[in-house]
């Protein structure tokens, strides 16, 4: 027997005692290749830390005109609109969506006008964006036990930009009773600063305790028989 036929022999072997061994066919190899499979929003984070202070979103969609409500568990909760603090042009506060211009430029277009996004300011709202709606499906029980309680039930994609002005937030924050500014930070060299997941059950164990509110038995519970303090801080232009 030559070495051609020897070889093929023995690889026919092979296969049938694998077949034999199991009882069934072997599996065939998958013929959908990595570069294949369908990117999403949800996904396209892949395994990446939620705890790493950056993300690679090389990978994900462009960021949509309005920020898509994400999953959490079986419910929906919104990701609001995106905002940065300050513009390019100094205009404070300013929140919509991003339209996209002729040229293939995205502008963020709000109420009575509109102002130019560079690409630092759309990657840092993507990475972001994308890590937000990768630890929603996995977030800190905190912060479920929060917005159970009736409290901070929905997002903003908020950006600060400290090459336009400082606008005093560089942290996830509250805005009143309901809603949660995700921040993002642009620092004055144009590096991108993220909410991580610690930092989000941080965020949501201070809420709670500001609350006099505690997790018992998976429920959320009063320590008191006060009502929940009222955030009295108040953002100009801000829903």
């Amino acid at each position: 027997m030559d070495s051609v036929r020897l070889v093929s022999f023995f690889a026919a072997a092979a296969t049938v005692v694998a077949c034999s061994a199991t009882g069934e066919r072997a599996p065939e190899q998958s013929s959908i290749t990595s570069a294949e499979r369908v990117i999403t929003a949800d996904n396209c984070l892949g395994g990446q830390d939620m705890d790493a202070a950056d993300v690679d979103v090389s990978a994900c969609p462009a960021l949509p005109e309005l920020p898509d409500d994400a999953p959490l568990g079986s419910a929906m909760v919104s990701l609001g609109a995106w905002e940065i603090g300050t513009t390019g042009d100094g205009d404070t506060y300013k929140y919509g969506s991003l339209g996209v211009t002729d040229g293939g430029g995205r502008v963020l277009e709000f109420d009575g006008g509109s102002a130019v996004v560079n690409d630092e300011n759309l990657r840092c709202w993507a990475k972001g964006y994308y890590r937000l709606r990768k630890i929603l499906q996995n977030p800190p029980s905190e912060y479920v036990a929060l917005r159970d309680a009736g409290f901070q039930v929905r997002f903003f994609q908020f950006q600060t930009d400290l090459r336009n002005g400082n606008t005093g937030y560089k942290r996830i924050s509250s805005y009143m009773n309901h809603l949660v500014k995700w921040v993002t930070v642009i620092s004055v060299t144009g590096d991108c600063q993220q909410p991580t997941l610690r930092a989000f059950r941080e965020y949501a164990t201070r809420e709670l305790t500001r609350r006099s509110l505690a997790i018992v038995d998976g429920g959320t519970v009063s320590l008191d028989a006060g009502t929940p303090a009222v955030d009295a801080s108040v953002d100009a232009g801000t829903p």
